[in-house]
């Protein structure tokens, strides 16, 4: 038997009633309060709550499309327009989005400006970055070459495209997240973007490392009304010089009286 099959709706409903959900894809049992998990999971649960339908979703860093997945699971009528600059890791994006759809992928990077930037490239797609010292290769000493790739901002896009709005915003670009914040300066005063998901890896910059730090973004997400909400823990490695990999979810804060009761 499937575990999850274990938790039907009859099963779900006696848990709600003490207000606990499941979080279906490890089935595990939470106070429906508890966020930090899952954060697909959060966002829909927000989105519901203060009645943000998931239309668009920007995926910047797509690297081989393992996020796209995820997120089509969970909000299966969403539009997700997918970033990824490096022409071979891009390659293998459009061979496993295919048979995808309302995916549009996009061979530039976003930053603050438009032009040609020099990308660090490393035998890991993952860690591939427009940032020289990024904490990850620098804790772990990586090598790398380095290729031309172009680069846009959101803001730039979105009005090329007439995007007017984004619902979710994962970044994931190894310390240059800040760069590409900057560049969706319009849309962020403009209050066109819901959600903001991105990856950290100290709360300050780390010494010989640029980027990766959740206190720079926070003091740029607060002026334009965004909260923190939670953190999403990658992995830690605890030998040697410690480091660990995070992520945070960011929300456009509600305004008083709008949040469904």
């Amino acid at each position: 038997m499937r575990l999850r099959s274990v938790f039907s709706g009859p099963v779900k409903s006696i848990l709600a009633r003490f207000g606990c959900i499941v979080v279906s894809k490890e089935c595990i049992v939470v106070s429906k309060d508890k966020y930090g998990l899952d954060v697909f999971f959060d966002i829909e649960r927000l989105s519901k709550r203060w009645r943000r339908p998931i239309n668009v979703i920007f995926d910047v860093g797509a690297n081989d499309g393992a996020k796209i997945k995820i997120a089509q699971q969970r909000f299966p009528a969403g539009r997700i327009v997918a970033f990824e600059p490096h022409p071979k890791t891009f390659s293998r994006l459009q061979e496993n989005m295919k048979t995808a759809e309302n995916v549009e992928l996009v061979n530039f990077a976003l930053g603050s400006e438009q032009g040609a930037k020099t990308m660090f490239e490393y035998d890991q797609s993952d860690i591939n970055s427009l940032v020289p010292d990024a904490p990850y290769a620098v804790r772990f000493n990586k090598k790398c070459t380095q290729i031309p790739v172009q680069c846009t901002t959101i803001d730039q896009f979105c009005s090329t495209h007439e995007v007017d709005q984004i619902d979710i915003l994962k970044i994931d670009t190894e310390g240059f997240d800040l760069d590409v914040l900057r560049g969706a300066s319009a849309m962020l005063m403009q209050g066109s973007i819901q959600f903001i998901y991105f990856e950290f890896y100290d709360i300050n910059i780390r010494n010989g490392a640029s980027g990766g730090a959740l206190a720079p973004i926070d003091n740029f997400l607060i002026p334009y009304g965004y909260r923190f909400i939670a953190s999403y823990c990658d992995y830690v490695v605890a030998d040697g010089e410690f480091f660990s990999v995070s992520n945070a979810l960011y929300a456009l804060a509600p305004t008083a009286g709008s949040e469904k009761s």
